[in-house]
C-alpha cells in the first residue's frame, strides 16, 4: 500500500543557452570553455538545490543527455524530451524543452497543433510549435493523475529581418521593421497559445485530468496573445450559448461547467489563499486578518523573471487548472507555496552565477486534498 503524497512542488527554468562546449549557440562564437561551462553546471546545480522541487520544466536546452545526467545526480532519475536541438556543423539555433521529475512519468508526448484549428485560424496547413510543447503525465500515488505542460514561445524580438521589407532609407526600415516584426512575433505567440488552450480543452474534456502548463511565454499574462486563457462564461454571448445547446441551463450551473476548463495563475491563487486565510484569522480572534497576515510573500511572488537593462518584465508563469482554487468546491488542491528564485540576477555573485541565466526559476508548491 503506497503512503499518499501531501504535496507536490513544481518549478519552471530558462536555463539560457544550456550547451556543452564546443558546441555553440545560435553564432558561431558563442561557445563556452571548459570552466565556464562547469560553472554554469554547478550553479544549476545550486540552483535545483534551492528550488527543491520535485518536478522542474527547462527551456532552452541544447545538451539534452548532460542534463538529463546532472539531474539525475540531483536525484531526478526520469527525464524526457520531445524533439531534438537543430543546427548545423556546430552552431545549434533551436533549443527544446525538457522535464526532470522525482516522481515517476507515466507517458510522455509532444502537443501538436489540431489541423482543423489550423485551417480555421486560416494558417497553413504545416503549422507547428516553434518548440514543441512536451506533455507529461505524473501518477500522484492515491490521487491520480496529473498532466504537467512544458512550453516556450515566441520571444518578442522581430519575426524577420529588415531586408525583408524591400527597399528603405535607413530610418523608415528600422521603425518599419521594429513596427511590422515586433507585431509578427506577438501573432505568432498569439497562434500558438491559442492552438495549446485548443490542445487543454481537448485534453481536459476527453481525461478530466488536473493540469499544469508553465514555462517561458515571453509575455505577460495580460498581453493580447493571453487572452483568450482567460475566457469565462461572461464571455460567451448568450446567441452563441443557446446555438450550443446551453439555453435551457441556469446562469450558476453554466458557469460551473466553463470553470472546469478555466486556467488559473498559481502565484494570484497563492495570494488569494494568503487573503482568505487573513481573513479566517481575522474572524477567529477578533482582529483585522490583514493586520495578521504576513506581507513579504506578496510582494515577492510578482518580481519580474527577466531584466531588459533595469526594467523588470514578467516572462515565465505557471498556470493552473481550476481543481487548485482552494475557493472553490470540491477542490482538489491549493497553492501553499510560491516564490521567485532570483538572486542571481538581483544579487548576482559572480564567483557563482557568471554563468548562470538570465531568467529567473519560478516554484509552485501544491498541496494535495
Amino acid at each position: 500500500m503506497t503512503n499518499k503524497l501531501a504535496r507536490v512542488d513544481i518549478a519552471t527554468l530558462n536555463l539560457f543557452n544550456f550547451l556543452a562546449p564546443p558546441s555553440a549557440a545560435y553564432e558561431f562564437d558563442r561557445i563556452y570553455t571548459n570552466a565556464q561551462w562547469q560553472k554554469k553546471c554547478n550553479w544549476l546545480r545550486h540552483c535545483v538545490t534551492s528550488l527543491e522541487a520535485d518536478i522542474i520544466g527547462f527551456q532552452e536546452v541544447f545538451s539534452v543527455d548532460e542534463l538529463k545526467h546532472l539531474m539525475a545526480e540531483q536525484g531526478y532519475v526520469h527525464f524526457a524530451v520531445v524533439d531534438s536541438p537543430k543546427g548545423e556543423d556546430f552552431v545549434y539555433h533551436a533549443p527544446v524543452v525538457a522535464i526532470a521529475s522525482r516522481l515517476p512519468i507515466a507517458e510522455v508526448t509532444a502537443v501538436e497543433p489540431c489541423p482543423e484549428a489550423v485551417a480555421a485560424m486560416g494558417l497553413a496547413a504545416d503549422f507547428r510549435f516553434g518548440r514543441k510543447v512536451l506533455r507529461a503525465t505524473i501518477e500522484l500515488a492515491d490521487w491520480g493523475a496529473l498532466d504537467i505542460y512544458v512550453l516556450h514561445f515566441k520571444s518578442p524580438r522581430p519575426l524577420f529581418d529588415p531586408e525583408a521589407l524591400g527597399s528603405m532609407t535607413a530610418l523608415p526600415r528600422l521603425l518599419a521593421h521594429r513596427a511590422l516584426g515586433s507585431f509578427a512575433s506577438s501573432a505568432r505567440r498569439g497562434f500558438e497559445a491559442m492552438l495549446l488552450y485548443h490542445a487543454l480543452l481537448t485534453r481536459r474534456d476527453e481525461s478530466a485530468n488536473p493540469f499544469v502548463v508553465m514555462g517561458d511565454f515571453n509575455g505577460g499574462m495580460d498581453a493580447a496573445e493571453f487572452r483568450g486563457f482567460w475566457l469565462g462564461a461572461g464571455a460567451i454571448h448568450g446567441s452563441d450559448r443557446m446555438a450550443a445547446g446551453f439555453g435551457a441551463m441556469s446562469d450558476e450551473a453554466f458557469r460551473r461547467r466553463v470553470d472546469h476548463f478555466g486556467l488559473k495563475d498559481a502565484s494570484m491563487l497563492f495570494m488569494e489563499g494568503l487573503a482568505l486565510d487573513s481573513a479566517f484569522v481575522g474572524s477567529e480572534t477578533g482582529m483585522p486578518g490583514s493586520e495578521e497576515a504576513p506581507q513579504e510573500p506578496v510582494t515577492h511572488l510578482r518580481r519580474p523573471t527577466h531584466y531588459l537593462g533595469s526594467r523588470g518584465i514578467l516572462l515565465d508563469h505557471i498556470l493552473l487548472s481550476q481543481d487548485f482554487d482552494g475557493a472553490l468546491a470540491p477542490a482538489r488542491g491549493r497553492v501553499c507555496h510560491f516564490s521567485v528564485f532570483d538572486e542571481h540576477l538581483r544579487r548576482p555573485v559572480y564567483e557563482r552565477d557568471s554563468e548562470s541565466s538570465d531568467h529567473a526559476a519560478l516554484v509552485a508548491g501544491i498541496e494535495l486534498l
